[in-house]
């Protein structure tokens, strides 16, 4: 009888081979992967959760192409039209209610609010441009304007009324400004990646409506870091999906639910109550105490330091675990330097606990 070779055949030591190194290919993705700090930005729909992340684009990442801000100009356009038909609607909805000479459009101006309800939604010719300036300097668009906390108009929509002119200019191509205060409702799950001193970071834009928000948590729960984001302007408006749940009452709802999920317990947690330029100028008219949420509110209803803290803390007061820190900070979006400024300290708490995760850091 002949002794049994102890060698594999040839195949089969191509085929270890061939495993060996695909294995050493995915350990080696998979600790570049481990290397990525992982940003899941949260929050309910219009909290200004896509104009941050924006703007970590404009900031750190590739900034805006020509064809990107191009993308925009459809959008941008469909959004001021139907604007400045809801200011028209309910300005003459005002007007005959009360009569009140205030809200009443002027007669030389009817001719421009024909040719606003009459065009197309997605086109803003010279014609359109002038018709939206000339609607945006009537006093009684300026009026209702001041009510648009009723409307579903979006906070941002006055930058675009006030170069109605430019956008109907042939070639127009929105700038920077312009994309990072243009709406368009995330859908699924957006994107983007950037390098801060060496440390790499994954940023993950969401869906804030209630139709999204099924797709948030099963997806993230490996994220170093929730940022939630709050309009804190909006203590006075309704959500857009059923225009009856107060935003501020759905937003501490949702934070809550985040907050204290199984899924982010070892996320680092940070609130961004965010537009904040847009709350220091409303609650010159409107109090925090029209929200239901906030109507125990004993201070100077006028008083930024004051109103900001009392919301700040009524979204701390719902963090059930001892273990967990939320680090809160007032935002303003739209703001660059803050932004920056900001996220700075965003960083600086997320690369401590990724140490502290490590055991590299005594807590």
């Amino acid at each position: 009888m002949g002794l049994c070779s102890s060698e594999p055949p040839k195949g089969d030591a191509e085929e270890q081979g061939r495993n060996k190194k695909l294995n050493r290919m995915l350990e080696r993705d998979h600790e570049k992967a481990e290397e990525i700090h992982k940003l899941l930005l949260l929050g309910a729909g219009e909290s200004g959760k896509s104009t941050l992340f924006k703007q970590m684009m404009a900031i750190y990442g590739d900034g805006f192409s020509e064809a990107f801000r191009e993308g925009y100009k459809g959008s941008i356009f469909a959004t001021v039209i139907d604007s400045m038909r809801d200011l028209v609607f309910h300005s003459e909805k005002f007007y005959d209610k009360d009569k009140d000479k205030k809200y009443k459009i002027d007669a030389k101006n009817k001719k421009f609010v024909k040719t606003v309800t009459e065009c197309k939604a997605n086109l803003i010719d010279a014609t359109v441009g002038e018709a939206i300036h000339e609607l945006w300097n009537d006093p009684a668009i300026r009026e209702t304007w001041e009510w648009r906390h009723l409307m579903q108009i979006p906070d941002t929509a006055d930058h675009f009324f006030v170069q109605a002119l430019i956008l109907g200019k042939e070639g127009y191509i929105p700038s920077e400004d312009d994309v990072l205060r243009a709406r368009v409702r995330t859908s699924g799950v957006v994107e983007n990646t950037f390098t801060i001193q060496d440390n790499q970071f994954a940023m993950y834009d969401v869906g804030g409506q209630r139709s999204e928000r099924k797709k948030w948590v099963h997806q993230f729960e490996d994220v170093s870091c929730v940022l939630f984001v709050v309009s804190i302007s909006a203590y006075n408006q309704v959500l857009f999906e059923d225009g009856i749940t107060n935003r501020m009452v759905e937003a501490l709802h949702l934070f809550d639910e985040i907050c204290n999920s199984e899924w982010f317990q070892r996320s680092s947690m940070v609130l961004f109550l965010n537009k904040s330029d847009l709350f220091v100028e409303k609650i010159k008219k409107f109090p925090i105490t029209d929200c239901p949420a906030l109507k125990d509110f004993e201070g100077d209803l006028q008083d930024f330091e004051q109103t900001a803290k009392f919301i700040e803390e009524e979204f701390l007061l719902l963090n059930k675990s001892a273990l967990k820190t939320v680090f809160p900070h007032v935002t303003c979006a739209t703001d660059r330097h803050n932004v920056a400024v900001v996220f700075n300290s965003v960083k600086d708490t997320v690369l401590k606990q990724s140490l502290e995760q490590a055991g590299l850091v005594v807590t």
